[in-house]
């Protein structure tokens, strides 16, 4: 099967990074949704990656929750709940030139802080007419009051991919997906055969899936299901497939997108 129908990669680089690569070629930068670099940056972090390597990249954190715009430029009260404020369509705007310089998705998160009133979906809907999209993809994941219904509804009429849990619900129809696994998805947190047999049932679904895993074991899940894909050997207890219980090692930060 081509990975370019079913990108699997981690949250951030659980191991060193020329080890991640040489495994995977998929990655949804972190550090972006505290501060952006520079556009130079998001360009050198391109360069540096092999040939063909894709990247996500998560939005600032305060387009929606306003106690993380701290050493943002502007009035801080014109962030979060994704307000069509200058500062916030300001923010989102430099988000989208990084990641276009990338070639990367964007992930939206979104929490309670969105609101659930009548003129939630408004704000929403200004900010994202207020700003050119330079032709990334948007996805978005709600953590607040909506239900799953209305992040679907939400995401037709925006034109947004909605991101979801396959083991808390079933991912929507639509040609492009993305799933993203947080840390409790069982009891253990641990992923077993069935599990991934069901992840790749649920990424099949699509035209194109973009699956993060951002769980306890991250790097050997992602490795193992990427080899199932591929019809290899990939079963939770091989040996082959390489674990993240350590921490990163220096080099898996040169490709951060932290530093200015």
């Amino acid at each position: 099967m081509d990975d370019k129908r079913v990108r699997i990669g981690c949250s951030g680089y659980p191991v060193e990074r020329r080890q991640y690569q040489g495994l995977l070629g998929f990655v949804e930068l972190q550090d972006t949704r505290r501060q952006l670099p520079k556009l130079d940056k998001f360009s050198r972090i391109k360069m540096s990656a092999p040939p063909g390597f894709e990247f996500a990249i998560v939005a600032p954190e305060a387009l929606s929750d306003p106690e993380q715009a701290e050493g943002l430029p502007g009035d801080p009260r014109g962030y979060g709940a994704l307000r069509p404020s200058p500062e916030n369509t300001d923010l989102l705007d430099r988000t989208l030139a990084g990641a276009q310089r990338l070639d990367a998705v964007v992930r939206l998160h979104t929490t309670s802080d969105l609101g659930a009133g009548p003129d939630a979906f408004d704000r929403f809907r200004a900010l994202l007419a207020g700003i050119d999209r330079r032709g990334v993809r948007l996805a978005w994941e709600s953590r607040g009051p909506l239900t799953a219904r209305e992040v679907i509804r939400w995401s037709e009429e925006l034109d947004l991919i909605p991101v979801v849990d396959p083991f808390q619900d079933d991912p929507p129809p639509g040609p492009v997906g993305y799933i993203h696994l947080h840390p409790l998805i069982t009891m253990s947190g641990s992923l077993n055969a069935e599990h991934y047999v069901r992840l790749l049932e649920r990424s099949m679904r699509h035209e194109e899936c973009y699956l993060v895993f951002d769980t306890p074991h991250a790097f050997r899940d992602a490795v193992a299901l990427r080899r199932l894909l591929r019809g290899e050997a990939a079963a939770p207890d091989d040996e082959s497939a390489p674990d993240n219980g350590e921490e990163p090692a220096p080099d898996a930060a040169d490709e951060s997108a932290s530093e200015p």
